[in-house]
């Protein structure tokens, strides 16, 4: 996947990953990464930017819960 890729090749990936469920994009990121891992000379580069990419697409975020602002009090108060 990293390296001397067109970027055509790159640009129909990403968009076969939109078509994906995350269990498939999970599936496939693992077998990248264990194939990247069972080259001669394995890149650590290429299989950390892989988990990183997996872990960051396939993680689901929750977003926090709004809180309401208190407001500040600017001015002076007289006596």
């Amino acid at each position: 996947m990293i390296g001397p890729t067109k970027l055509s090749t790159i640009r129909a990936g990403v968009r076969a990953s939109f078509r994906m469920t995350d269990g498939e994009l999970l599936a496939w990121f693992n077998r990248q990464m264990q194939d990247a891992a069972q080259r001669p000379k394995p890149d650590s580069c290429a299989i950390e930017t892989l988990r990183l990419l997996r872990d960051a697409l396939v993680k689901e975020t929750t977003r926090p819960a709004t809180r309401r602002k208190t407001r500040k009090l600017t001015g002076r108060i007289k006596h």
